[in-house]
């Protein structure tokens, strides 16, 4: 069995991706899967691979919107911690997420879950990505969730539910996001995702050489 897993969102991102790794992301201490798009295909398809390789480690990498001032596009960024957002009562303004209305997610599992293994890297590590159920429309929904959470460095659609698998399975997990837009703009002729990619790759392979 791999004794790491990396896992990757779409094919698309895990073409560009590939492309870009050092060689040992192919030797048998890793394997590369897709855990699907968005939460429930994430957390659903992490915790089958969990229990099929039974890894040391699981690192989830692909694309994700910046929220404004909090990071640049094309670059790529580790995280701290992944908050679910989009899971609760309410939409827009009245939005209430499941801690706030007093129900965790399972038994203590709250809408935050802290990340990171073992490989001592601090360098190009922020703090918090918010992981949500449908990504931002506009600029008024970057607003509105950047004023929830303005610690928030970036959105994704995937981490929280790999987290959740992580959690329950025991395993450590890394989040690298190769930043493709700004949270809000949804015109992918401004988004930069083959430098995203080449970014998170980058930040990736230095993960790689750590095991």
């Amino acid at each position: 069995m791999a004794s790491n897993l990396l896992l990757i969102p779409t094919a698309l991102e895990r073409d560009k991706i590939a492309a870009r790794l050092d060689t040992n992301v192919g030797n048998d201490r890793w394997t590369t899967q897709l855990c699907g798009f968005g939460q429930i295909a994430a957390a659903a398809r992490t915790s089958q691979l969990i229990a099929t390789y039974r890894p040391e480690q699981v690192v989830l990498v692909g694309i994700a919107g910046v929220f404004s001032g909090h990071g640049d596009v094309g670059a790529a960024y580790r995280f701290r911690q992944v908050t679910c957002e989009g899971i609760g009562v309410g939409v827009g303004e009245s939005f209430r997420s499941a801690s706030e209305i007093g129900w965790p997610h399972f038994d203590d599992i709250g809408d935050t879950i802290e990340l990171g293994g073992s490989n001592g890297i601090t360098t190009d590590s922020a703090g918090r990505l918010l992981s949500v159920c449908a990504a931002s429309q506009s600029a008024r929904d970057a607003e509105h969730r950047a004023g929830r959470f303005p610690d928030a460095i970036a959105e994704d659609m995937e981490a929280f539910g790999v987290a959740m698998a992580c959690r329950m399975h025991e395993v450590p997990l890394e989040v690298v996001r190769g930043i493709s837009n700004q949270v809000g703009d949804r015109d992918h002729r401004r988004w930069q995702i083959d430098e995203a990619l080449q970014a998170a790759a980058e930040l990736v392979n230095r993960l790689f050489d750590r095991h």
